[in-house]
């Protein structure tokens, strides 16, 4: 059975963090790419867009892959360049992170059925 969107507060809330850390991870790769600014503001947007998603009920398959995505490449970007530029370090950073989150969410759907069937 799929659920429908539907906006309450926390769906807005959800929206807001998302977009807010589309926008800082846009300026911040615009205006100071692999420094160290740019590193951490990058690690902000994406624990902001993380956030979102965990506020958002239920995630949209099409906003939940490209945040996946996103996240997890914003996380080989932080590797990449705290790294000492280590190409396998990023990738590994990449996949794992994708991994994590995508058990994340699993894991949080799997929850929510086995606590129905508590009642």
């Amino acid at each position: 059975m799929k659920k429908t969107f539907v906006w309450t507060l926390s769906n807005l809330f959800a929206t807001l963090l998302l977009v807010l850390g589309l926008g800082l991870l846009i300026v911040a790769l615009i205006i100071s790419f692999g420094s160290r600014l740019g590193i951490e503001a990058t690690v902000t947007a994406l624990v902001l867009m993380l956030a979102g998603l965990v506020y958002l009920h239920p995630v949209p398959f099409k906003i939940l892959v490209p945040m996946i995505g996103i996240i997890s490449l914003g996380a080989g970007y932080a590797t990449y360049f705290s790294a000492q530029q280590s190409w396998l370090a990023s990738i590994l950073a990449v996949l794992i992170v994708a991994a994590i989150i995508s058990y994340g969410f699993s894991l949080r759907r799997t929850m929510k059925r086995r606590h129905s069937q508590w009642f």
